[in-house]
């Protein structure tokens, strides 16, 4: 995961790949981008004595276009201004920043198996489209997936887990029942449910945690949905029989 692709904040918006085809890059179509100052902002350089251009706020709107596919991508925001030392010039000049509110549809974080059911990749994509909007909401959703994603594998909604009588399972508890169906993974889930937890308890999350959870999800999905551990062991076994005779490996 190239964690630069998604900050907030970009001098100029980044290549993100296409979330249609995912092997394209977007690129800002004509007249990128368009904005205007907003009135309360117009309002503050009028009222204000000691205003300065950093107060100056703008919203802008682009549309974004895959170099392959050819998807439209709308993207929207605001536009701030900063001030910066050249000190090659010695003069203080102005740059600008745009910050992302809205991407649609959303490029994706992290890459979406074929594999992946459907009710899965849902919320996955749905995560994806709040991170811009409300880091809270997207936590939410990767709890919410591994919810769905306890459900594809039938781990059990109802049993014992710590207590003596049949209950309904909570997340937690799922968790325990499939680290026993298949070792390995607790530590990943158990991450994500925190990450949705706080979420949703707080009402916001911290951005470099959310990006961390999405970077350990991908890592948890390579092995349960993609099974690649397996795949490159499977061609190591091959070529060691092979001796690495790739037309012995072949037959």
């Amino acid at each position: 995961m190239k964690r630069d692709l998604w900050n907030d904040r970009f001098s100029n918006l980044p290549k993100w790949p296409c979330p249609k085809c995912e092997s394209g890059s977007l690129v800002a179509m004509g007249g990128f981008p368009h904005s205007e100052e907003t009135e309360e902002s117009k309002s503050e350089r009028q009222d204000h004595l000691e205003w300065e251009p950093e107060w100056v706020r703008e919203s802008f709107v682009a549309l974004l276009k895959c170099d392959e596919c050819g998807e439209v991508v709308t993207v929207a925001g605001t536009k701030r201004l900063w001030t910066y030392e050249d000190h090659e010039s010695h003069e203080q000049c102005l740059g600008e920043s745009l910050i992302v509110r809205h991407i649609y549809p959303a490029p994706h974080i992290i890459e979406v198996s074929g594999e992946l059911p459907s009710e899965c990749a849902e919320h996955l994509e749905l995560a994806f489209e709040l991170y811009w909007v409300d880091k809270a909401a997207a936590a939410n959703r990767l709890r919410i997936f591994v919810e769905r994603l306890m459900d594809h594998f039938d781990v059990p909604v109802e049993g014992k887990g710590n207590k003596e009588k049949n209950h309904a399972l909570n997340l937690s508890e799922r968790i325990t029942e499939f680290e026993k169906m298949k070792p390995g993974h607790k530590d990943a889930l158990d991450a994500l449910r925190f990450v949705g937890n706080h979420g949703s308890h707080a009402g916001q999350s911290d951005q470099k945690a959310l990006l961390d959870a999405f970077e350990i999800l991908e890592g948890a999905l390579s092995e349960l949905v993609d099974n690649k551990k397996a795949k490159l062991a499977a061609k190591a076994k091959a070529l060691i029989q092979s001796k690495g005779n790739p037309k012995a490996w072949a037959k």
